[in-house]
């Protein structure tokens, strides 16, 4: 019930700066040469537009707060990790799927941190258009780090 008041109340406030603006650019329209009254209306529409639909943005704002919020909201604040799992680990997880997502990422950052393991020269991955190895490759390069003594 109270965000049906608060809407019309927006309405109301809409409808009296209207008034004001239609008697403040009445004299303005009248006294601008032809060629510029259009622009006057224009201008004058816009900005009542604008107001109220800020207004209605704020007034639907306050009744969807009103109601709680919703199951994906809630879902989406849960969606945070174990405190058991180390922050370095969340992190290299996140630094492979962006390696897989990004040919420029996998060259630039992943593939120097994995030639860095060892001495001897790594088997590159297949690389594919546009993005980087698959995680198959990635498993045989971290296989081959493995191996090696």
């Amino acid at each position: 019930m109270l965000a049906d008041r608060s809407l019309g109340r927006a309405a109301l406030r809409s409808a009296t700066l209207a008034a004001v603006v239609l008697l403040v650019m009445v004299p303005v329209y009248v006294y601008v040469e032809p060629a510029w009254r259009t622009f006057v209306a224009r201008l004058a529409c816009a900005f009542v537009l604008g107001v109220a639909l800020l207004q209605l943005r704020r007034s639907l704002l306050d009744r969807l707060a009103d109601l709680g919020g919703s199951g994906i909201d809630a879902a989406r604040g849960q969606r945070e990790p174990e405190p058991a799992v180390p922050h370095h680990f969340r992190d290299l997880a996140s630094d492979v799927r962006t390696a897989m997502r990004s040919h420029r990422y996998f060259d630039k950052v992943m593939w120097p941190r994995l030639e860095a393991l060892t001495p001897d020269p790594l088997p590159r991955p297949a690389a594919r258009p546009g993005r980087g190895p698959s995680l198959a490759s990635l498993r045989r390069v971290i296989a081959a780090i493995e191996k090696r003594p």
